[in-house]
This record gives C-alpha cells, sequence and structure tokens, in this order.
C-alpha cells in the first residue's frame, strides 16, 4: 500500500513538472516570427485585450493567463500601436503591452484636399481616429478662444495645412485638432510679415493659394501665376480663374465632376465662388492650398502680368497636339486673345482624335 502511495505521489510530482515545463515554454518560447505591429484601440476593454492576445498567438486553454497578465499588471495598458520585435515570448509581448511609453508614432502626410471629409477618410486609414467622429469635432471645437475671434466655418479647412507630422497612433481627434492650430501657428508667425506686406490676412492668402494651387502643378510657375492675380486685386479686376468656376460646377453637380474644359456657359454659374461674377477674392478656398503655393503668394515673382492662357502647341503634319506643365503670361487682353486661340485650335484638334502629348513629362517632337 506504501508502494502505491509512493510511485502514485512520484508519479504526481512528475505531472507537476511536465505541467511547469510546459506552461513555462509557453510564456517564454518565441512567438514574433517577424517584426509586427499591435494595435490597442480606444474602445477597446482589459477583456478585449487579453482575448485579442489569446487569438492572435493561440494561446492554448490550459494555460493561466489571465492570472500571469494579472501578476504582470497588463491592466495598466493604453490605447496605442506597439512594435513587438521578431523574437519576442510572450514574457516579453506583455512586458511591452504593458508599459505606455513604448506607444509608436506614424509620420502621417497629407497633400491638398478639397473638403475636410477627405481629410477624415485620410487620417482615419492612419490613426485610431474615426471619421464620422472626427468632422462632428472639427465644427464644434472651440476655435474662437484660440483666435480670441470668431472663426467662420470656411476658415476651418486653412488650420489643416498639408504637410507630414509626425503623431501617436492613438491620437483623439481634439489632440489631432489642437496639434494642427498649433503648428500653423508656427508656420505663421514666421510669415505674418509677408501677409501683411501684401495686405492679405492669413485666411485671405491661403484663399488665394487655393486657386493657385489648381491652377498649376508646376511649383516653379506658382510664383508668376499669384502676381498676376495680385495684380488683377490691386486693380479692382475681377479674379475670372476658371478653376473657380471649376469648383462652382462640382457643387452644383457632384463633387466627382470635374469639367475638362471651361466653355462660356460655365462663366455664368450663380455662385458666391465664381470669380468671373464676383469681385475680388471668394468666401472661402477652393482646395487645402500646399506650402508651396501658400509661398508663392507671399513670395510672388514682381510681374506686370494681368492675363494667363495654358501653353499648348499644334503639330498639323503629325496631327498631334502638345500640351505643357506652364502657361503664357501677358500684360494686355489682346496678346492674351491671341494666345487663347492658339489653346482653343489644340482643344479642338485633341477632342477631334489628335495625338496628345505633354513635353514637359515625355519625349516628344513638338515643332
Amino acid at each position: 500500500m506504501k508502494l502505491n502511495k509512493k510511485i502514485i505521489f512520484t508519479f504526481s510530482v512528475l505531472l507537476i513538472i511536465l505541467y511547469v515545463i510546459k506552461v513555462r515554454s509557453v510564456y517564454f518560447s518565441n512567438y514574433v516570427a517577424e517584426n509586427k505591429f499591435f494595435y490597442i484601440t480606444h474602445s477597446d476593454n482589459y477583456k478585449d485585450l487579453l482575448n485579442n492576445i489569446k487569438n492572435e498567438f493561440e494561446i492554448p486553454e490550459y494555460v493561466a493567463f489571465n492570472s500571469y497578465c494579472k501578476k504582470k499588471k497588463l491592466f495598466n495598458y493604453k490605447p496605442g500601436k506597439y512594435l513587438l520585435k521578431k523574437g519576442f515570448s510572450l514574457n516579453e509581448i506583455i512586458n511591452e503591452l504593458r508599459v505606455p511609453g513604448n506607444r509608436k508614432t506614424v509620420d502621417f502626410s497629407f497633400n491638398s484636399f478639397s473638403s475636410l471629409n477627405e481629410l477624415a477618410s485620410m487620417i482615419s486609414l492612419e490613426t485610431s481616429i474615426d471619421s464620422s467622429r472626427f468632422i462632428k469635432t472639427v465644427y464644434s471645437f472651440n476655435y474662437d478662444s484660440i483666435f480670441n475671434k470668431e472663426v467662420s466655418d470656411l476658415e476651418i479647412q486653412t488650420f489643416f495645412i498639408p504637410n507630414t507630422y509626425n503623431l501617436y497612433w492613438h491620437i483623439s481627434e481634439h489632440e489631432f485638432i489642437n496639434k494642427m492650430i498649433n503648428e500653423y501657428k508656427v508656420f505663421w508667425s514666421k510669415r505674418l510679415k509677408k501677409a501683411k506686406k501684401i495686405n492679405l490676412t492669413e485666411f485671405q492668402v491661403s484663399i488665394l493659394a487655393s486657386i493657385v494651387e489648381k491652377e498649376s502643378n508646376n511649383i516653379d510657375e506658382m510664383p508668376e501665376i499669384a502676381s498676376l492675380y495680385l495684380n488683377r486685386l490691386r486693380k479692382k479686376m475681377k479674379l475670372q480663374a476658371d478653376p473657380t468656376v471649376n469648383f462652382c460646377f462640382k457643387m452644383l453637380h457632384s463633387n466627382d465632376t470635374t469639367l475638362k474644359r471651361v466653355m462660356n456657359n460655365h462663366l455664368k454659374i450663380d455662385c458666391n465662388y465664381n470669380t468671373y461674377k464676383i469681385d475680388g477674392l471668394p468666401p472661402g478656398p477652393i482646395t487645402s492650398p500646399s506650402i508651396f503655393s501658400i509661398d508663392a503668394v507671399l513670395k510672388n515673382k514682381k510681374t506686370n502680368h494681368l492675363f494667363m492662357c495654358a501653353k499648348a502647341l499644334e503639330n498639323k503634319k503629325e496631327k498631334k497636339v502638345c500640351f505643357f506643365d506652364s502657361h503664357i503670361f501677358s500684360k494686355n487682353y489682346f496678346q492674351h486673345i491671341n494666345n487663347a486661340k492658339k489653346y482653343q485650335n489644340a482643344m479642338n484638334k485633341y477632342e477631334k482624335g489628335y495625338q496628345i502629348c505633354f513635353p514637359d513629362r515625355e519625349n516628344c517632337n513638338c515643332n
């Protein structure tokens, strides 16, 4: 009888030792084959986190995982993006996730955007920010107290200057807006004198820059375009900017609809952004201007330009039209009419089936 008890005891001890070895192997074996990111969202509670870890790393049921995590104080976790390195054990994974200081950042880049809804979609892909919640926060945010003035809804878009920003993935909507406003203030603190020199406010500079932005993708040409519009403003002339007509057309129809060619009938669109009908600047930006277009307005090239036309050449022999990434500028209307006719003729030939090429982007003969 005593021998049986001794055998049972020995066997039990062996089972316990084997179990401990097995459990220990679970916690201290390699669980991460390659570097990977692990995300904890704002909506994840502690139970969600434990389940996510269990599912992600296929932790067996016989392991007292919940107790182990409690002992390691994983309940101190914070939402964020964490880097789990190649070779991490389960123990190291828990150690990484329980320290908020281990959360990683992302470089969020955005170019010019047509609406805040577009920006909301972009940032929701790169961070934990929810796009619908972001839009609600943007329009309920107290800008007036920050700027010590009444801020219109039209001005809000200009606070988000296209650039690359280093953010924590877990950033909240309020934190993101505050960061953008701080960046905006730093940006304009270095440019305010230049804005005053051309008698425009920051908002007005952004409006004009948005037109410049839509007029050309050629950064080198932007200061010359800005000069033209500033000359028109000084002379109390209508800006007559085609991009504002296209903006109105999209407002009246669909944001997915773009005019391939601005015709005379489009110039008559009744819209307070149509600079063929209104005096001065439109009430707000037609896009979110880039730093390049803003600086083009502030550091505009001194010219006597009042008119411009997209540059195009026609090659009748080869039945080809060449469109350039630049404009032809002129100081009087008669010069402009001659330039416009050349462009219109090229467009007509293009619409009739002539081959099209872009000399600034590809090798093509335009002589």
